[in-house]
């Protein structure tokens, strides 16, 4: 009874996680729902698939947004800066 239980509260667990992760993203509603589904109902194959194929891109930035990489320290940051906000290097 116990393992019933614990077979449908982690996918669920996992899925509900998939889920928000895939929001944060910027994927549609349909792709949220579809990430979803798979993962709750076949975790073992669509967790790695969904970790593989999501977007590379960090959440925070969105998709029309300017965008810099530091050559210093390699992060990326928003806004069009004489110097880095992460490593304080000079940009110009």
């Amino acid at each position: 009874m116990y393992f019933l239980l614990i077979g449908l509260i982690v996918p669920l667990l996992v899925a509900v996680w998939v889920a928000s992760d895939a929001k944060k993203r910027g994927y549609s509603s349909a792709a949220i729902t579809g990430w979803f589904a798979g993962v709750f109902l076949l975790l073992i194959v669509f967790l790695p698939l969904y970790l593989i194929l999501r977007s590379r891109r960090p959440y925070y930035l969105k998709k029309n947004e300017a965008t810099r990489l530091c050559p210093f320290c390699g992060k990326l940051f928003k806004e069009y800066v004489n110097f880095c906000p992460y490593c304080g290097k000079k940009l110009r």
